[in-house]
């Protein structure tokens, strides 16, 4: 009986076990909070893949064609003036 007592009141490797406790806790939480982080991020990579696509049912636009290019004096209109 007396040993029990003794072991009872025997308190030397308490803060090692409070600081394996306190340790766990921690790894818990961020072994939760990077699963999260991990699944928003591939969220977001997903809809940004998604919005980077072409739409299926829309035709590709016509190709503009631009007016040929007209001096605006003879000559060219690209001399430096003397």
């Amino acid at each position: 009986m007396m040993i029990t007592r003794h072991l009872l009141r025997d308190e030397t490797g308490t803060s090692a076990i409070e600081y394996a406790v306190i340790m766990a806790l921690i790894g818990v939480g961020l072994v939760g909070a990077l699963n999260a982080l991990g699944t928003e991020t591939a969220n977001s990579y997903s809809n940004a893949a998604v919005a980077l696509e072409p739409a299926a049912d829309e035709p590709a636009p016509a190709p503009t064609t631009t007016p040929p290019r007209v001096p605006g004096r003879p000559g060219g209109g690209n001399r430096v003036p003397r």
